[in-house]
């Protein structure tokens, strides 16, 4: 049984185990006493998106009527590469960008690279209301066991050494990961780091998408959905979206890739009793209103199966990783320079249109000028003409016109 949008209610054990999770899948189940508090109900849902005007990571793809609500390390690299093909955006256009992405595969995080997508927050409230299970939408997420999920974010952020995340954001912090050469560092690390995360030391931290309280980014109580899915339930979300798809006359075959994989396969001996209850204590209001939709035992009783070449990958990752961080300051660095000519440039470009305005004003003063005393010798001649310089000699009549049209 799955998440519906009237409730998310616990499931059977043969969809646990059986077609609905993915080969390899994270199916985890609590200790007994773990989790052994009441889950939660869940909030009032509305019928349309109408208020939802808070900032979250939400991609509108109003021609195939879907709203997608991302959650960091919630498959959500893959799941925007699968809209970015429903909705035919320029993969090379995307490739190309220029940022701390460290692959090519992560630069589709770029908003400003998508074309006909639009963000929740930045609709009116009238196109939001648009927005509804009920007029044909389909509005989803993905919610994952925030055990397995923190040990995901922690080793794609930290121990491979993310550029942003582990060279620029909390490069100074004394419990970034070491490079690790045995099981034991990584253990040690990742408690030390959990123990951060629970004490909430460092707001930043506990703020960062990748490891925020998911039922913060879900907002139930602004968003419609009309189905929330787990990590193990891919196929089924899959089968969901593309008879949508057909329902709105775009009939596609859709395939989810696999990114941001991580060196290190989860094992039970990087959560000891201490990092349990630490992550229990941190992602309280998850398990509160999805605990029951997760089984821990297998993860607990899997063994690390991390041989020299993890360690060897983990060592190279995070050297290339700190290549592109250094890279991408300097092309910060040379982008602010470049940004800084251009505004002189541009003041210098607006003090030559004044000058040259001025001189135009000038310019066009001169010439008024001189048609006024072309004009007043025309009169000049044709008195002298008709008047005074009658029978002068033309020789003297031409010098004197001379002289009062020199200049």
């Amino acid at each position: 049984m799955t998440a519906h949008s009237d409730d998310l209610a616990p499931r059977r054990e043969e969809t646990i185990m059986g077609e609905a999770a993915t080969e390899g899948s994270e199916t985890t189940r609590a200790e007994p006493g773990i989790r052994a508090a009441a889950r939660a109900e869940p909030p009032a849902r509305p019928r349309t998106a109408e208020a939802a005007d808070q900032p979250l990571d939400t991609w509108v793809l109003p021609e195939q009527k879907i709203l997608f609500v991302a959650v960091a390390k919630n498959a959500s690299t893959s799941l925007k590469w699968l809209l970015a093909d429903i909705t035919g955006q320029d993969r090379e256009r995307i490739f190309a960008s220029i940022g701390l992405a460290p692959t090519r595969w992560q630069a589709i995080h770029g908003w400003s690279l998508w074309s006909g997508v639009s963000r929740l927050h930045e609709l009116d409230a009238h196109a939001r209301a648009e927005i509804s299970p009920e007029n044909g939408w389909f509005v989803f997420t993905v919610v994952r066991d925030p055990w397995v999920r923190t040990w995901s974010a922690w080793q794609s952020k930290f121990l491979i050494g993310n550029p942003t995340h582990t060279f620029i954001t909390f490069r100074d912090e004394p419990w970034l990961p070491r490079r690790p050469k045995s099981g034991e560092d990584v253990v040690e690390d990742f408690a030390r780091f959990v123990r951060v995360l629970d004490s909430g030391e460092s707001p930043q931290l506990n703020a960062d998408p990748h490891f925020e309280v998911q039922v913060d980014c879900l907002r139930e109580d602004l968003i419609p959905y009309t189905r929330i899915y787990d990590m193990s339930e891919m196929p089924v979300l899959l089968a969901d979206l593309e008879a949508h798809l057909a329902g709105v006359g775009q009939p596609q075959k859709l395939t989810l890739g696999r990114e941001n994989a991580t060196p290190l396969p989860i094992a039970g001996r990087v959560f000891g009793p201490e990092v349990r209850a630490a992550l229990e204590r941190v992602y309280a209001r998850d398990l509160r209103r999805f605990g029951t939709y997760w089984d821990f035992e297998k993860t607990l009783a899997r063994e690390a199966d991390w041989g020299p070449e993890a360690f060897a990958d983990i060592a190279a990752r995070a050297a290339a990783y700190q290549r592109i961080a250094d890279l991408s300051q300097e092309a910060k660095r040379v982008r602010s320079a470049l940004r800084g000519d251009v505004k002189k440039l541009r003041g210098t470009i607006a003090d030559l249109e004044k000058k040259n305005g001025r001189l135009e004003t000038s310019l066009a003063a001169a010439k008024k000028e001189n048609r006024e005393l072309r004009g007043r010798v025309g009169a000049l001649e044709s008195a002298l003409h008709s008047r005074t310089l009658r029978g002068f000699p033309r020789a003297a009549a031409r010098r004197i016109r001379r002289l009062f049209t020199r200049g």
